[in-house]
């Protein structure tokens, strides 16, 4: 088989499951976990239980971002709370300017996106272990730098969101009910966007991304601008994980520059790793690690960090699991990862 068949097959260092079959499980697990997800509700008694639930599914898309730049494109990323806080705080000032709940969103979204594409441009110059240091370098000046910026981010104190723009249109009639439409509102918004990148990364588009993570020289050979290819994959991932953030606006009266420090970061990019680099389901089973392991490590009393066990675990996955949760469910726990 020629180089060209296998880089228009999705074949280029890539294992055969990784391809379509791989996005079908993906998908598959996905509408289980979405089925359930809307039969929650009348079975949640308390407001704070849903509210609990929106916020994991927040996660499962601020994860899914990191996986598609990380685990499609083959890009360490160190540095996507920086983007959930983005768009948490253009939510929140996109709000105040008297715009809907939706018109404030697509343009919070599309504002994460281009600062994403701004701020990664000059870092698309270096990779591997280089470029996780200069995200990771972002992670770090974002907090300090947010807290500058008084009249964007509330400054020291932080900012109020105004959740009267969030209440739920008087045809539903959940005036009482407020946080079942807000959960309403995150299970849509992270199908979506579990439609939008399956459809992504079964593409051509997707192809050309997955041929650049394994073979930049092969890439360019054959027409692929790697360039492109990686900068659009940037906006995308970054645009997708502002939509983290402005779910996270909805979901919190009060947001602040000290809720996107490094570690939302360091455990984004550990969920991802955890749960299954270039896979689908892998945003699922990893933000399900970050509720499950801390939990466990409370009860045993095992360390006295969770940052420790999430360490721990990233080794651990290494050796004994490199396609994570997801690979070991489909078979693949020994084999070629697509961690960069």
């Amino acid at each position: 088989m020629s180089i060209q068949s296998r880089i228009n097959n999705d074949a280029v260092g890539t294992p055969p499951e990784l391809g379509t079959k791989q996005v079908g499980r993906g998908a598959k697990i996905g509408m289980a976990v979405l089925t359930l997800a809307i039969l929650i509700p009348p079975f949640v008694t308390t407001s704070l239980e849903l509210t609990k639930l929106s916020r994991l599914a927040v996660l499962v898309l601020a994860v899914l971002g990191v996986n598609l730049l990380t685990g499609y494109t083959g890009l360490i990323s160190l540095g996507h709370g920086v983007f959930v806080g983005v768009g948490a705080f253009a939510m929140a000032n996109f709000i105040d300017q008297g715009l809907s709940l939706y018109i404030a969103g697509f343009l919070a979204t599309i504002f994460t996106g281009l600062i994403g594409l701004i701020l990664g441009l000059p870092a698309l110059r270096v990779r591997g272990l280089y470029l996780a240091l200069v995200t990771f370098g972002t992670a770090l000046a974002f907090p300090p730098f947010a807290r500058r910026l008084g009249t964007w981010t509330g400054g020291v104190s932080g900012r109020n969101v105004d959740n009267d723009a969030f209440v739920p249109p008087a045809f539903l009639r959940l005036d009482d009910h407020v946080h079942v439409w807000r959960y309403g509102i995150c299970i849509a918004v992270v199908a979506l966007w579990f439609v939008i990148i399956r459809n992504l990364v079964d593409s051509r588009m997707g192809r050309a991304l997955r041929t650049v993570r394994d073979n930049e020289s092969a890439a360019a050979t054959f027409g692929i601008s790697v360039r492109y290819a990686k900068a659009g994959a940037l906006a995308i991932s970054s645009a997708m994980t502002g939509t983290a953030g402005v779910l996270q606006a909805i979901l919190n009266p009060y947001i602040s520059h000290a809720d996107f420090d490094s570690f939302l970061s360091l455990r984004l990019y550990a969920a991802a790793v955890i749960g299954g680099l270039g896979t689908l389901a892998g945003a699922i089973y990893g933000v399900l690690a970050l509720i499950v392991v801390p939990a466990v490590n409370g009860a045993l009393e095992l360390l006295d960090s969770d940052a420790i066990v999430f360490g721990a675990g990233l080794i651990i996955m290494t050796f004994v699991a490199p396609t994570g949760i997801a690979g070991l469910f489909e078979g693949r726990g020994r084999g070629k990862s697509s961690t960069p």
